[in-house]
Parts: structure tokens; sequence; C-alpha cells
């Protein structure tokens, strides 16, 4: 069982949502096999090694509580819910999409990801300028990953402006956690959202509210979370605290229906 917490808090190829629902199907066909002990461990791994993702952190707190019967009962709930996820957020977020030309994002966010490829399944004909972000930023895998479904490019992060020029632009950003007042994600996140908003372009954070943290947690997770190294004296952050302000909307699983929030 430890080895399925190990997977999870060592991944760094997937989002948070992929890694997520790959620890909780693993966890539930050991389900036979759960002891408290072994749970805790793997909590505490999962916690010391991926600090960063909120989603992680909230299964991490779950697992290492000891309520067998509510743990499996929340595991069920929650692989239900992102089994949904990539559908909820493409319906979600199709309204600030259908009439644009271009998105630009960076980083590797998975949420982000599902709702392009489900534009594009919808007959969505704009194209993705995908920033590089910092060396651990991964955009140029993201780019890679998108042009397998429509038109996607990997670019420096100082071109930024350019391609935030023109009508018809729409910035999309992903989270690892989400505050009242900020959210934590990528660096280089609030440079691109700085020059949007000064530009007149339309700002969308692309986080389920499984990602939902109290503020003051925020700082932890940045004091916790991992720095990019390239020698004993070279290294920054990985990651970097956001005002909520600078995007124009949430975009989450939640769907509004006549005055009410429907999960």
């Amino acid at each position: 069982m430890i080895e399925v917490f190990r997977q999870a808090a060592l991944d760094r190829s997937h989002g948070a949502s992929e890694i997520e629902e790959t620890l909780i199907r693993g966890l539930l066909t050991l389900r036979p096999q759960w002891q408290g002990k072994a749970l805790r461990d793997g909590a505490n791994l999962l916690a010391e090694l991926n600090p960063a993702m909120a989603n992680l952190r909230s299964l991490a707190e779950r697992a290492g509580g000891g309520q067998l019967g509510e743990l499996a009962a929340w595991l069920e709930s929650r692989l239900r819910l992102l089994e949904e996820l990539p559908a909820r957020l493409t319906a979600n977020a199709w309204p600030r999409l259908k009439a644009a030309q271009r998105v630009v994002t960076l980083s590797r966010s998975a949420s982000v990801a599902v709702v392009l490829e489900g534009a594009w399944k919808r007959g969505w004909p704009g194209s993705v300028v995908v920033l590089d972000g910092t060396a651990t930023g991964h955009g140029q895998d993201q780019a890679r990953r998108l042009a397998a479904a429509g038109e996607a490019l990997s670019q420096p992060d100082a071109s930024a402006s350019h391609w935030l020029d023109g009508p018809g632009t729409v910035v999309l950003v992903g989270a690892d956690a989400v505050g009242s007042l900020r959210f934590v994600n990528a660096m280089g996140t609030r440079t691109l959202l700085e020059l949007a908003r000064a530009s007149g372009v339309d700002r969308a954070l692309i986080a389920d509210t499984g990602k939902d943290v109290a503020e003051n947690a925020v700082d932890e997770l940045l004091v916790t979370s991992p720095r990019h190294r390239e020698g004993a004296d070279r290294e920054w952050m990985v990651f970097e605290a956001v005002p909520v302000e600078l995007v124009t909307v949430r975009v989450s699983e939640v769907v509004r229906k006549a005055g009410r929030e429907v999960c």
C-alpha cells in the first residue's frame, strides 16, 4: 500500500486531478488490505513529498484519520466526481471559449488540458499557445499533449505580450490550491495574468472545488513546496501565490441552475 502513496507523491508527469484519481483507484483496489498504520504512513509520505497540491493534501488528511469506513465512502464519492470532472469543466468553460480565437496558458494543468481537448471535440476552431514557464513549468510537455488534439505550440515566456495582442484571446490557468484571496500555481502565472489584464484579455481560472483551502494555508503550501535547484547557490520557487482578483472568472465543476449551485 505504501508504494501506491509513494508513486502519487513522486509523480511529476501528471496534473493534480490525474494523480489523485490514480491514487484513489489504487487505494480502493487494495481496500481488503487496509490497516490504520499503513494508511497513516502513506498519508505522511504523501504530505511530505507532494505538499503543494491541495486535493492530495485533503486526501492525506482523510487517509491518516483512522476512520476506514468513512474513508472508503469518501474515496468512492470523490472518484465518481473525478470521472465526471472533464465533462463538467468543459461544459462550464465553454461559454468563455466558444467565441475565442486563441487561448494562452502556461505550465501543465490537467484541468486546463481537458477543457481545451473538450472544446476541440465540440468543434472549437481556435489555437493554443503554451508559455514554457520556468525550467519546471512543463509548458513544452503541455503543448505536446494538446497538439495531439488540436493546434497548439509552445513559446518562450518573453513572447507573452505578442500572443496577448489582438481580439479573441482568452487566458486559462490552473491551480494546485485555491484560497479565498490567493491561489497557488506555477511561477510566471501572476506575470501572465497582469499582462493579460493590462491588455483587456479575459482570464479564467480552471480549478475544481477539491483544490479549495483556507486562505492561511496558502503560505504554508508555498513554504513546504519544492524548489528548483541548479546548484548550491542557484534555486528558485516552483510555485507562487497569485491574487484571485487577477482572474475574470473561476471555472469549477459546480453547475449553476436557477440560482442554485449543483455539485
